[in-house]
């Protein structure tokens, strides 16, 4: 614990220089606001914040969105005289986002170092991680006798009307490459992929939408088995359940990142997301949230030792592709899997 405190305090030693090299229009400004999701998120963030305005003393206001697509559309609205400086979304959302040069800010390296610590490939020139999630396999262990060990053991028949899966929206295709290279064929093989769906079906017990409808069919048994990320597990367990999470090859990876938006506050947005990317920061983000940091020299939360992938069975998908082709996977799976 004295080793993390001590770090923190000597960055924030780092940031108060830098911040005191600001353009005296960026200097005059004294807060940010920053949209993010609801509760769980809000909370988390809020904590962490309050270290930066101790530093800089700027304050940090959370604008709430029910979902990465209603954010971009409320940010929209406002692209002539924006009133958010930072958005927090989906890596797949933001790669459809950064199309808007009017509305979103490329990251100035020069005043974000820490992006140099960031595992390789997960930031571009308009969006960071703020941690990464593996899509992942939940099961009660009270209700499943053997373990689980990989993808390919979900088309078991033991497993017949016991499986939540996550509808072809829900985050965003994962479960079309899952199924795609549980074989260690290609992730992006849609018709293999379509094919072992359209065989998993006798197995799944709902598609679901929500996180909230996946946890509670786990919780009262009407599932044994769900794919999503790993924070549903700490959650399931927290109300008494006995879970386990394996996250076989491939494991596709998911990032929620956050871009600066051009509201006039560049500069000051750039350096909340360095500060909240650097080490000990990002460290405890992770924590709270039950998710992966991303600086490559945090701890990785307790709760997660086990459960994270290898390096070497991850999967990142390129999201401008997946965004070419998802609103077509959703078509044909509402007509070919989900009735």
């Amino acid at each position: 614990m004295e080793v993390k405190n001590t770090k923190r305090w000597l960055w924030a030693g780092a940031l108060a220089v830098g911040l005191h090299a600001m353009a005296p229009a960026q200097a005059a400004d004294d807060s940010l606001n920053v949209m993010i999701w609801g509760a769980t998120w809000q909370s988390a963030i809020d904590e962490v914040s309050q270290g930066f305005t101790k530093d800089t003393g700027v304050k940090v206001n959370l604008v709430s969105q029910a979902s990465s697509g209603e954010g971009l559309a409320k940010l929209q609205a406002m692209r002539d005289k924006p009133t958010v400086d930072v958005w927090f979304t989906t890596a797949s959302v933001a790669t459809r986002a950064m199309e808007d040069k009017q509305l979103f800010d490329q990251l100035p390296t020069e005043l974000m170092p820490n992006l140099k610590e960031l595992v390789s490939g997960s930031a571009t020139a308009y969006y960071a991680p703020i941690y990464s999630y593996p899509t992942s396999i939940i099961y009660r262990t009270d209700l499943v006798a053997e373990p689980i060990t990989s993808w390919a053991d979900l088309w078991d028949p033991r497993f017949k009307k016991k499986l939540g899966m996550p509808d072809m929206g829900f985050f965003q295709g994962r479960l079309l490459m899952i199924a795609a290279g549980k074989d260690g064929g290609d992730p992006m093989d849609e018709k293999r992929g379509f094919e072992e769906l359209e065989k998993l079906k006798p197995n799944v017990v709902l598609f679901f939408a929500s996180d909230s409808q996946a946890r509670q069919a786990l919780a009262q048994g009407e599932a044994s088995v769900m794919v999503g990320p790993t924070s549903h597990a700490k959650r399931i367990a927290d109300a008494g359940f006995p879970v386990k999470v394996v996250s076989p090859r491939p494991t596709v990876m998911n990032y929620d990142v956050m871009m600066i938006v051009r509201g006039g506050k560049e500069d000051t947005a750039a350096k909340y997301i360095n500060y909240l990317l650097s080490a000990p920061v990002n460290e405890e983000v992770a924590a709270k949230l039950g998710m992966a940091a991303v600086n490559v020299n945090s701890e990785q939360p307790a709760d997660l030792k086990g459960m994270l992938p290898k390096a070497e069975d991850q999967y990142v998908p390129d999201e401008a592709v997946v965004n070419e082709h998802i609103a077509r996977w959703i078509d044909i799976f509402k007509d070919k899997i989900a009735n």
